[in-house]
């Protein structure tokens, strides 16, 4: 499996990778899988192949939404570099990735500038997703919100049947289990069974979702300007 199936790592030039290589190492991440708790210090850093990771918040009354999710684009646990994380991070659909340890990766970073550009892109990438939902969350209704979702999942995935819980949408996108189940009968594009979303138009999902689906759609690290 080649790293720089990840974005992240794809975008350094050979030098600066061949100093990181050494360090990764290929792991398989399971489903619900807590990679870091919010308020911890990460110690392993993540960049995805093709698992998905959920940035997540919770609140004191036991609520939860999910922020952002990255995949092969990203990376995670760039918090431990600098501080404690905010989030928690959980593994939203399992696959492979590659750990790399928090030092290792502070010690290449004080060396090697461009390892250094690629987390500082990694994280405004990560600020954009999340700010991106916040705007979503505020001005979207839930039908458009929730194909986003759907074609979010497709893209990672690859893959029109997609093995999902009602209450499992229902946590990711912060609303009651009952909106999603109602909105998924009036859905077009979709066909429900238990525990199976199948998606038999992406078209007219496309044509449901909000435009924030097409700004982050297919975002490279490069393309990611440093600067707010």
């Amino acid at each position: 499996m080649n790293p720089r199936m990840n974005q992240c790592l794809e975008t350094l030039l050979d030098n600066d990778y061949e100093r990181l290589r050494p360090y990764l190492s290929l792991v398989s991440l399971k489903s619900h899988e807590v990679l870091y708790e919010a308020f911890s210090r990460p110690d392993k850093l993540y960049f995805p192949i093709n698992a998905l990771i959920a940035i997540r918040k919770d609140t004191p009354d036991g609520l939860s939404i999910e922020t952002a999710t990255v995949g092969s684009e990203g990376l995670i646990g760039l918090a431990g570099v600098t501080g404690h994380s905010y989030f928690h991070a959980i593994v939203a659909e399992p696959g492979l990735a590659y750990r790399l340890d928090r030092d290792h990766l502070q010690g290449l970073m004080d060396q090697h500038p461009m390892i250094t550009q690629m987390c500082m892109r990694a994280a405004q990438l990560v600020i954009r997703k999340i700010a991106m939902e916040l705007l979503c969350t505020h001005y979207h209704q839930i039908p458009h919100r929730l194909s986003r979702w759907i074609l979010t999942r497709h893209d990672y995935l690859l893959a029109n049947d997609l093995q999902v819980t009602h209450q499992a949408i229902s946590d990711s996108l912060g609303i009651r289990r009952e909106a999603v189940t109602l909105t998924l009968a009036q859905l077009q594009g979709v066909s429900v069974s238990r525990g199976h979303l199948n998606i038999t138009d992406r078209a007219a999902l496309e044509h449901q979702s909000c435009e924030c689906y097409f700004q982050l759609k297919q975002v490279h690290p490069s393309q990611i300007s440093l600067a707010f």
